[in-house]
């Protein structure tokens, strides 16, 4: 019984480690669902936006906003996507009609036939569906493995797009919403797949603890049947030595009732020694059942830390992201308010950097992007913080720094920057600019009015020549 009373707590402590991690898990799938809704939710604005086109991109639009409301699946999504990039490729022929067209009354036989009529395509794409574009990036970014793709159509958004242009946009954004969601259901199904496997393990440790509550009554009820038993011999024992006539009569008596009472122990033995032997093996089999779990939870929980340290990673740079910045300015703005240390926000914009991209490929941009932002770590405090927002953007956090200071500081990894040196092919490049705008934190400031001002600073350094750095 010594056995069963010990380990008793040591399960108490494993089943709720093990519900912890079952607490974490749903919170992951949580997190899963609200990421899937946004997405579904941007989608839907996004198809609303773009009515109009077509009537064939309308009619394939409503099938896709139909397939987002009733959960089909991702096979079903594929179809749809496939004919909704057909759909807006057909936007630049002249086929496509648009809806808010109305169609030219027929013509008299002699005369010549109506003109097609004209757009203006200039600027396709307004600001309001821009930043509907945008902000479905923004969510799409989250996913490590699309980040390269959402920059690319990232800086294609940075300017006004023609209707081919936008033809090829909503393609490509079609195919990364599409990729965004096969991925959460994929890891839903991941989630549900060990939820399931732990939940059967968390039912065989609540068997065990049930057999061993069944166990120690067993054991109590076979220790009140010795005892009664004994206390029955000892009383006939009693009786028996009271209504003997002789010695040799008491003799016998008592030998009799000795050796029942050996034989109520013996049993009595027998019974608990199985018992203890079957709470072993139980114990033993538990034992191994734990282990495995523990091994499968540390592993679960060492995939978890990876997949949140890696969605605040960027993949290009192999530095913060825009989501781990979010974070972080939440927290220094909190930090701010509690004991006004001075803090400054900056941010930064490559010089010109779309021409890099289309005279000497993406790939140079990449190791422009990479080079920049290897320089701003260098030149930054292990106190201080660096993330790359989006595109050619970056974006910097100096904790205990006025504002002088900050701008001085600036300045030196601005002119560190200007005098990198990149060779493409064995072709010299242009000396790489960096432009920058810094704000202090003021009282009750927010995260989005603190970036709007160093934005705007950053705009003014544009305006003023590019390759320098302005404070508001």
């Amino acid at each position: 019984m010594k056995t069963s009373t010990e380990s008793q707590p040591k399960n108490r402590d494993w089943r709720k480690e093990y519900f912890d991690s079952l607490e974490s898990l749903e919170r992951e799938r949580q997190q899963f669902g609200a990421l899937e809704s946004a997405l579904k939710r941007l989608a839907g604005r996004l198809c609303t936006a773009t009515l109009g086109q077509s009537a064939r991109l309308d009619a394939q639009i409503k099938a896709l906003q139909t397939a987002i409301r009733r959960e089909s699946t991702s096979d079903e999504l594929d179809k749809i996507a496939s004919a909704l990039t057909d759909a807006i490729a057909e936007l630049g022929t002249a086929e496509a009609t648009p809806r808010a067209v109305a169609a030219p009354p027929a013509a008299p036989p002699a005369a010549p036939p109506a003109a097609p009529p004209s757009y203006d395509v200039s600027n396709v794409i307004d600001d309001r569906l821009r930043g509907i574009l945008c902000a479905l990036l923004a969510e799409i970014r989250r996913d490590p493995e699309l980040i390269i793709g959402v920059d690319a159509l990232d800086s294609s958004l940075a300017t006004a797009l023609t209707r081919d242009q936008l033809a090829d946009a909503m393609s490509s954004i079609t195919e990364l919403v599409t990729q965004r969601i096969r991925r959460i259901e994929r890891s839903k199904q991941e989630i549900a797949v060990v939820l399931s496997h732990m939940v059967g393990r968390l039912d065989e440790i609540g068997r065990f603890v049930t057999d061993s509550n069944h166990d120690q009554s067993q054991s109590l009820v076979s220790r009140e049947s010795f005892n009664v038993q004994l206390m029955g011999e000892m009383k006939a024992m009693g009786e028996s030595v009271a209504s003997a006539i002789d010695v040799d009569q008491i003799r016998t008596q008592v030998r009799s009732r000795l050796d029942s009472i050996g034989e109520h122990l013996r049993q009595f033995r027998e019974r608990e020694t199985n018992r203890t032997s079957e709470m072993r093996e139980r114990n033993e089999q538990m034992r191994a059942r734990v282990a495995e779990l523990e091994a499968e939870a540390k592993t679960l929980h060492d995939q978890l830390n990876d997949e949140q340290r890696l969605s605040t990673i960027d993949a290009l740079t192999n530095i913060p992201n825009r989501l781990a910045y979010e974070k972080r300015i939440e927290e220094e703005l909190n930090r701010w308010q509690r004991f006004k240390h001075a803090t400054c926000l900056a941010v930064w914009d490559i010089d010109r950097f779309k021409a890099i991209n289309d005279k000497y490929g993406h790939r140079a941009g990449d190791r422009v992007l990479r080079a920049v932002a290897e320089s701003l770590t260098i030149g930054i405090r292990s106190t201080d913080f660096l993330a790359r927002f989006g595109g050619e953007e970056f974006v910097m956090i100096f904790c205990g720094t006025k504002i002088d200071d900050a701008l001085r500081v600036i300045n030196q990894m601005r002119i560190a920057i200007s005098e990198l040196k990149f060779h493409i092919r064995g072709t010299p490049l242009p000396p790489v600019t960096i432009s920058s705008g810094v704000t202090a934190l003021l009282p009750n400031d927010s995260a989005g009015a603190a970036f709007d001002r160093a934005d705007k600073a950053l705009y003014q350094a544009k305006g003023a020549g590019r390759n320098r750095c302005v404070s508001v």
